[in-house]
């Protein structure tokens, strides 16, 4: 359709010749202009409404995709939290409870780890299908991380209500998941808070259910855990820690202590193990048993465990070159980096042989790491020609299962065992079944926390060939343990 503009219409009026009958024809041309405007402007109108309603439609549809879970289609932790805050609101008018309980997955981030996030996401819905069946339609369910789900339970009579909830939600939880041709077990953590005991605001209430939930998951509580202040005070105590955690690796705070390992026949030094202590400006020298959770779960055990590493392998390089260094290696180095470069590196930066290094990984820990990982890691790392030792051997419940799958030169036997030896038949029999199935095996095998001459005694009569512990040396600073090897390099080790 043509667009005219008044000046248009002007110079499309048919010239005035004949008086009247001119103007009358004028009239008509205008009014035909007119409604041909008319009928444009009601044509660009009705586009716009309608453009008005896609886009309105399009920010609808873009608004209900931002609160969803891509993977799930659950609600994410935006829209939870606005639907906390109007809960909150209407039942703190009304006097009535509400609850919030989380659910740590526990296995989410190692099928990721392992299989890729399309495999994450494929357990992910089918643990958020599970929780919408368990619970009723007028309750909130949420993805709220990677690995953790949330719930809002609107319609209680009573607190306690949530108890029974919960159990429902661990019972659906805990029961196999179809996995490829295996099943899984999603060792499933809950935490549960109520409104108005344990908060009064959205947020909190959902902080202190992560909280409960994270205290189940490391405290292995039963089904679930509900908060209490004590956990509170905890949390706070766990934040200013892991602070403090990385102002110590800003500040270089870590320090390596060295505890000689002997051979077992004659006491003569071979090594020794590198410990870890934090030399805290307020707490004085502390042993890794003070931080060591908070430094896996944060993460930051992979920056001390390179820390660590180097500081070992470099004192190790001084050392006359038929010694060994020991280093202990957590669970969380093994996720999300490579351990086998990072001792790679260690040996390139420091000039140590890689013989000259043991690494040690506990037995119940390697029974917690993606299988996958840990056992092409330790093939790496035995390749390469470093000793692997599986530690506090015998502690675990896979001893036997871990022996067939994963490459180690070495076995460390549980200290329990040995200080129960001397005294007991039956500690006596196993640790030397363990000694004698090492052997067959064709692994070291090393007794630790040897405390007294008659535990030695027997680990020399059990056929053990390698020990450490007190009566053998305590650990010592870098320079101690040089000047020990220094004044007696080939005497036995000292008490």
């Amino acid at each position: 359709m043509d667009r005219h503009s008044p000046a248009d219409l002007d110079s499309a009026a048919p010239p005035c010749t004949h008086g009247g009958s001119s103007q009358v024809q004028r009239l008509d041309h205008l009014e035909q202009l007119v409604h041909e405007r008319s009928a444009e402007l009601t044509w660009a109108n009705e586009r716009l409404v309608a453009a008005l309603y896609e886009r309105s439609a399009a920010e609808a549809q873009a608004e209900e995709l931002r609160k969803r879970d891509r993977a799930t289609g659950l609600a994410n932790r935006h829209a939870l939290e606005e639907r906390l805050d109007s809960a909150v609101k209407t039942h703190l008018a009304r006097g009535e409870p509400a609850a919030v309980i989380c659910i740590g997955v526990g296995r989410l981030a190692e099928v990721r780890e392992a299989h890729g996030h399309a495999a994450a996401d494929a357990v992910a819905q089918q643990v958020g299908e599970r929780l919408q069946v368990a619970v009723r339609g007028s309750d909130t369910v949420a993805r709220v991380g990677d690995n953790e789900f949330a719930l809002l339970l609107s319609n209680l009579r009573q607190s306690h209500d949530a108890a029974t909830v919960a159990r429902k939600l661990f019972a659906a939880l805990d029961a196999p998941l179809p996995f490829g041709d295996h099943e899984l077990r999603l060792a499933p953590a809950l935490g549960v808070a109520v409104l108005p005991e344990d908060a009064a605001t959205g947020d909190l209430l959902l902080a202190r259910a992560a909280a409960a939930m994270q205290y189940a998951r490391e405290h292995g509580t039963g089904l679930y855990q509900f908060f209490h202040p004590d956990i509170a005070h905890r949390s706070a105590r766990r934040l200013r820690l892991e602070a403090e955690l990385n102002t110590a690796l800003e500040r270089d705070q870590f320090r390596v202590l060295f505890q000689p390992r002997v051979r077992v026949r004659d006491k003569r030094v071979i090594g020794a193990e590198a410990l870890l202590r934090w030399e805290h400006p307020e707490r004085g020298l502390l042993a890794p048993e003070a931080f060591l959770d908070i430094a896996e779960e944060t993460g930051l055990i992979v920056p001390i465990g390179a820390r660590v590493l180097d500081l070992a392998c470099r004192q190790a390089a001084t050392w006359p070159r038929e010694l060994s260094v020991a280093v202990n290696l957590a669970p969380r180095e093994f996720r999300g980096t490579s351990v086998a470069g990072l001792v790679g590196r260690a040996l390139e930066d420091t000039g140590l042989a890689a013989s000259r290094l043991q690494i040690e990984v506990n037995e119940s820990a390697l029974m917690r790491m993606n299988e996958t990982a840990a056992v092409e890691t330790l093939a790496a790392l035995t390749g390469a020609g470093v000793r692997v030792v599986l530690d506090n051997f015998g502690a675990g419940s896979a001893s036997l299962s871990a022996l067939r799958k994963v490459a180690i030169d070495g076995l460390k036997l549980n200290g329990e065992f040995l200080r129960g030896a001397a005294v007991g038949d039956r500690d006596g029999a196993i640790v030397a079944a363990l000694a004698s199935l090492g052997k067959r095996l064709r692994l070291r095998v090393i007794a630790a926390g040897i405390e007294s001459e008659e535990q030695l005694a027997f680990a020399r009569k059990a056929g053990i060939g390698e020990a450490q512990g007190f009566l053998l040396g305590r650990p010592m600073e870098p320079l101690a343990f040089r000047a020990e090897l220094k004044s007696a390099p080939r005497r036995r080790a000292r008490r």
